[in-house]
């Protein structure tokens, strides 16, 4: 008699299928059929001022880009003068943004915005207001000449276009950074 052993050979291991990727559900046909219908036609005649036509649909961050971007054309326009064509965009672009989000928040293509906390806070804006308002202080005791800034308004525009462009280039290099991949092959 043989008292060799066979050894056992395991089953082979099959490779594990990777799940499926996750996409995003849309929202169910009457998911939001529960919330207040919004009147595209209320919307337009609130938008006639800046920004109360996004107020009433609850888009706020909208309504204040709309209405704060206005009431800057307007002050720009009152002392660089030929910029009058900037006003009347904002307002039609105000006018027909609100209406068309109207139709999306009934048609249920968005999800109707939630009120949410806004964020504790912002360095950058904190010290921009302080800023501001030193120079507007310090302008009630001692009349500051900003004659100028109508010459100059545009460097503003610069000055945050070359910040934004710094940001999303710096958001880039951190995720490829992230990802593990070389800085060099991407580019």
């Amino acid at each position: 008699m043989n008292n060799e052993t066979n050894p056992v050979t395991p089953p082979p291991v099959q490779p594990a299928t990777p799940p499926p990727p996750q996409v995003p559900v849309p929202p169910a046909p009457g998911a939001y059929a529960g919330l207040r219908r919004k009147s595209p036609g209320l919307a337009i005649v609130l938008s006639l001022f800046p920004g109360l036509g996004h107020l009433y649909l609850g888009l706020y961050q909208r309504a204040i880009v709309v209405f704060g971007s206005f009431f800057l054309a307007t002050v720009l326009a009152d002392h660089a003068g030929d910029i009058g064509i900037i006003i009347a965009f904002i307002w039609f672009f105000g006018v027909i943004d609100a209406y068309r989000q109207a139709q999306m928040i009934n048609a249920q293509e968005v999800e109707p915005p939630k009120i949410k906390r806004a964020s504790v806070g912002s360095l950058g804006f904190g010290v921009f207001l302080i800023i501001v308002g030193i120079i507007l202080l310090i302008n009630n005791f001692y009349p500051i000449d900003l004659s100028w800034l109508g010459n100059w308004w545009p460097a503003i525009l610069v000055i945050v276009g070359i910040y934004l462009i710094g940001a999303a280039y710096a958001d880039r290099q951190k995720k490829l950074h992230a990802s593990g991949e070389d800085d060099d092959e991407s580019l």
